[in-house]
């Protein structure tokens, strides 16, 4: 902790020293003049680990980078349809029109993506159906129920779960998802790009 601090510190020094010759962004604050310097992104790693268990681990975070990076794009559209189909449904009370627009849109969505998602993995689909619940705020199995009905909601849940899936799955940035919370802030600040 001392040596991290004081490596901290000797960077802001540094930093303060070599800016004597150029000009700094500030931030007035009352009366204080406070500089506004930008650091880089600092990684910090575990010590200690074995070099067997840390390649290991750095081929599982490429997969999931691999994988996030394949699957965030479709998630995005499917938020993009999901609020197009909500705003469309608001204004239509008719619920023999809602049932349209809704076979309409699902037919369409069909045509279009039925290829694509099923040559997903099954990791690639649990990664899509928690990015779903990101992006929408609302669980892959709610929407199936809100769109499809219940029986079916319930036939796809079923099917999920004899492949490891859960369609009622959460996503949880501070905890389980911390490692795909981290790869889509890379994909939506550009440091990567999606496949």
């Amino acid at each position: 902790m001392q040596r991290t601090l004081l490596l901290l510190l000797s960077l802001l020094c540094a930093e303060f020293l070599s800016a004597q010759q150029r000009i700094l962004q500030a931030l007035i604050i009352g009366t204080d003049t406070v500089p506004v310097i930008r650091l880089e992104e600092v990684v910090v790693k575990a010590k200690g680990i074995s070099a067997r268990k840390y390649n290991r681990y750095t081929r599982q975070q490429a997969r999931l980078e691999y994988n996030v990076r394949k699957v965030y794009p479709y998630a995005r559209i499917a938020a993009g349809k999901i609020t197009e189909i909500e705003t469309r449904l608001q204004s239509i009370s008719n619920k023999s029109r809602r049932n349209e627009v809704i076979k309409k849109e699902y037919n369409e969505l069909m045509r279009a993506f039925k290829k694509p998602l099923m040559k997903l993995s099954i990791t690639q689909g649990r990664i899509l159906v928690r990015l779903i619940y990101r992006e929408t705020q609302s669980s892959a199995f709610g929407h199936i129920r809100e769109y499809k009905g219940g029986v079916n909601a319930y036939f796809w849940q079923s099917l999920a779960l004899l492949f490891g899936n859960n369609l009622k799955a959460a996503y949880d940035p501070y905890g389980e998802d911390y490692d795909i919370e981290e790869i889509v802030r890379k994909i939506e600040n550009g440091a990567l790009l999606p496949l």
